[in-house]
């Protein structure tokens, strides 16, 4: 027996993607290769280098702190975990069976605490080791960190606070403030009238 599954996806110049996260990225990729051809003064064997490292590229400044699961890292391993599932290996039973268990308790590997000169000498290994020992490329990316970081969050589109939300929240902040003002007031008249008696 055959099962049927009914799938969603989001579809842009006929290109299928699963989540809404992916076609996005899709979409920002041609504003990040413009923001990092700014970056590398209209190199595109650079900028492509950079877009095709990024994740390399920003875990070796993630160096030495504290990384915790994120939700496209959760989105990462559920996927894994249903190719796993979906390969039907008897092999991955375990996996399988275990699946739910695995992803609610993923954390990454504690990590070590390192001082700033650690931390840079381990960011500038690791891009050594990506750009296939190239330390001039190296280098000139500890330098650009800012902007090539920059960069990579091109074409988010940020939503703006409406102007309710806006105006709500300062008349609560100030009701709130009123209130305490009453309240510190009330503490105060009372000590008074106690250190009168």
């Amino acid at each position: 027996m055959t099962t049927s599954n009914i799938k969603q996806a989001f579809v842009i110049d006929g290109q299928v993607f699963d989540t809404r996260a992916e076609a996005t990225n899709f979409l920002r990729r041609p504003k990040i290769i413009e923001a990092l051809l700014v970056v590398s003064k209209r190199n595109q064997e650079l900028a492509d280098w950079l877009l095709s490292n990024r994740e390399v590229i920003e875990m070796a400044f993630e160096t030495g702190t504290i990384r915790r699961v994120s939700k496209a890292d959760k989105n990462r391993l559920t996927k894994a975990v249903e190719a796993v599932k979906a390969s039907g290996n008897k092999d991955f039973a375990f996996v399988t069976e275990n699946a739910a268990q695995i992803i609610e308790s993923f954390r990454w590997p504690k990590v070590e605490r390192m001082s700033p000169e650690e931390k840079e000498t381990a960011a500038r290994n690791t891009l050594v080791a990506a750009s296939g020992g190239d330390e001039k490329l190296a280098k000139w990316i500890m330098e650009n960190q800012e902007s090539i970081m920059e960069a990579y969050k091109a074409g988010i589109v940020k939503r703006p606070v409406s102007e309710a939300a806006t105006s709500g929240l300062a008349a609560y902040q100030a009701k709130r403030a009123a209130e305490k003002a009453a309240r510190e007031a009330a503490e105060a008249d009372e000590a008074d009238a106690a250190n009168a008696e």
